[in-house]
């Protein structure tokens, strides 16, 4: 086949392998030097994070269930998705074979859906306990918040398979290093961003409306503490501890939005200019920046949540004592 009998997507493909292959042994161990430093803290943050849950008995309720949950689906990502990806940043192709394509492709599908609802069943929660706590402690019991969590995942496996069952097959695409549907726009492909939608508007509903009445509660109190009146029921059951709580969850799905929002934005522009059209250094940067919300979230609780920052140092400290011990 000549090169003008090409399709604009095969040109395309072609150009990006021929740059992944090309690349200089700076540019290679650049490359693998930034997507390997973030998929090590996505996996050892997020380990940590299922550590500090075990060790803390304040963290074995429904919310440290979902952060379960999502820390789940980062080291699923980190350890199932990025080793092949990593593979082929340093030998310039594809080298995991067919059936690890398709796995992957499969993972990513799965995960992205598995974080995506977990955050929409964490904002859910939020809203109940914040808005309606009398039947937030009816609902969101931890057998309840158990089969929540599993049918999360559930419905997440269940996302990549009417691309699966179309008869299509996940390819290599060599700008993004990993796994992908094929190049052509189809409604199984973009069920992703279907769930995507629905998330986005789930997670804005509930986090407008618990930061709506955590703003009217701290106005109430305000004004019965003016007048030395005593807090009625409303007010009294929004704890500081609970209003923390929220601010923290609020933030993770904020830098999830801030490195996604690139992603969907890089693939509609290539839907307007051309499937696989844009350059390799554009899709690398797509892939890592997707990456890089497995690993805030650690960042984030560690940062905002004092239970996981007490355990943080508790964990660091050890290790210092330890070498200290060692040395002398």
């Amino acid at each position: 086949m000549n090169a003008s009998d090409k399709s604009p997507v095969e040109t395309h493909a072609l150009r990006l392998a021929e740059s992944l292959r090309s690349r200089s042994t700076v540019q290679v161990v650049l490359e693998c030097l930034i997507h390997g430093s973030i998929s090590s803290t996505a996996l050892l943050g997020n380990i940590f994070v299922l550590y500090v849950v075990y060790k803390s008995s304040r963290l074995r309720n429904v919310t440290g269930l979902f952060v379960v949950s999502l820390a789940l689906s980062d080291i699923a990502m980190a350890t199932l998705v990025t080793p092949q990806s990593f593979a082929a940043l340093i030998a310039g192709r594809w080298t995991s074979g067919f059936i690890a394509c398709q796995l992957q492709g499969f993972v990513v599908i799965t995960t992205v859906a598995a974080s995506l609802q977990t955050m929409s069943l964490m904002s859910i929660d939020r809203y109940f306990r914040v808005v309606r706590p009398m039947k937030h402690r009816s609902f969101f019991t931890m057998p309840r918040a158990r089969v929540m969590a599993a049918s999360v995942w559930i419905l997440s496996l269940m996302y990549a398979v009417p691309y699966v069952a179309s008869g299509r097959k996940y390819i290599f695409h060599p700008g993004k290093f990993f796994c992908f549907h094929e190049a052509e726009s189809t409604f199984e492909a973009d069920v992703i961003y279907i769930c995507l939608c629905i998330s986005l508007a789930v997670l804005s509903f509930c986090y407008l409306n618990v930061f709506r009445h955590l703003r009217l509660n701290a106005k109430r109190v305000k004004n019965m503490r003016g007048a030395h009146a005593t807090t009625d029921n409303n007010a009294r059951h929004i704890s500081p501890e609970e209003i923390r709580l929220t601010r923290t969850l609020f933030v993770t799905v904020l830098g999830y939005l801030i490195c996604w929002t690139p992603v969907v934005m890089i693939d509609f522009v290539e839907m307007g200019v051309g499937d696989w059209s844009l350059s390799r250094g554009v899709y690398f940067f797509y892939t890592n920046i997707g990456l890089t919300s497995s690993s805030l979230n650690p960042i984030i609780y560690g940062v905002l949540n004092r239970t996981f920052r007490r355990e943080y140092k508790r964990i660091f400290c050890f290790k210092t004592k330890l070498s200290n011990q060692d040395e002398n």
